[in-house]
């Protein structure tokens, strides 16, 4: 597979794509060639490139679809797996996408790597889609907690609730009931949220005390590629059981 991308309608190497300036992104999922929820990727691209930028794409969801099966079928994608595309409205107004590797599976699946959390303290995230910005508070956030032996940062507030991310949402299972901190209408939460309900599972959305995880019995977070369960928080082990169930019921 080459490794192209778009840019205001050429193709071209990745190597190529300018990413100097500041950007809003949606990562999209795609499979066999077909691209997945791209109404919906453009509606919050739109709602934070808006508020950021002050001008929207003029891109539809159908101009993204057909954009992205065209780059794929250039590149002589892998039909066999799933594979990511992220689509970038930069601040100058140019509208790129970009191949990413291959996912080692098809569709939304639970990685076998399991993570252990560290908590830090941070604000909430206060748009939708992710930016340059969020992308680079993420993986210092991330970078982190390796000295404290984590792998991922577990977000909380000044009050020490869990933060969930739109992009990344984070559940937490207890007692027969799956609860998350807050409700968006983005890509990945509605997707998970569409498989709870096929697992027939009661979801609640309220604040969720950080120390609160040392008596849960899981905790997961879900983005647009799959899902990745947390292993351990606070010494305290967690399982994995619901979060497969919830992955099993991942449709696109």
């Amino acid at each position: 597979m080459k490794c192209l991308a778009w840019i205001d309608g050429r193709v071209v190497e990745v190597s190529e794509l300018p990413l100097g300036e500041p950007f809003v992104m949606q990562r999209i999922h795609t499979l066999n060639h077909a691209v997945y929820d791209a109404y919906a990727h453009v509606v919050v691209m739109r709602e934070t490139t808006g508020e950021l930028f002050g001008f929207q794409t003029l891109a539809t969801g159908s101009d993204v679809e057909r954009i992205v099966t065209k780059l794929l079928d250039i590149a002589n994608a892998p039909l066999c797996c799933s594979i990511p595309v992220v689509m970038r409205h930069h601040a100058s107004g140019m509208l790129s996408f970009e191949i990413e590797e291959p996912m080692f599976g098809e569709g939304v699946y639970l990685r076998a790597k399991r993570l252990v959390g560290v908590a830090v303290e941070r604000h909430a995230p206060t748009h939708l889609a992710q930016t340059s910005e969020s992308i680079a508070m993420d993986a210092m956030a991330d970078r982190s907690v390796l000295q404290y032996g984590g792998d991922v940062a577990l977000w909380v507030d000044s009050a020490g609730n869990l933060i969930s991310h739109p992009w990344r949402p984070i559940f937490v299972y207890h007692k027969g009931c799956l609860i998350t901190p807050a409700e968006f209408y983005t890509v990945e939460y509605r997707n998970a949220q569409a498989a709870i309900d096929r697992a027939n599972m009661r979801l609640v959305v309220r604040d969720i005390p950080f120390k609160a995880l040392a008596r849960v019995d899981e905790v997961f977070i879900v983005d647009v590629m799959g899902i990745s369960s947390i292993s351990s928080v606070q010494r305290h082990r967690l399982m994995s059981a619901i979060a497969q169930r919830i992955a099993d019921r991942m449709e696109l």
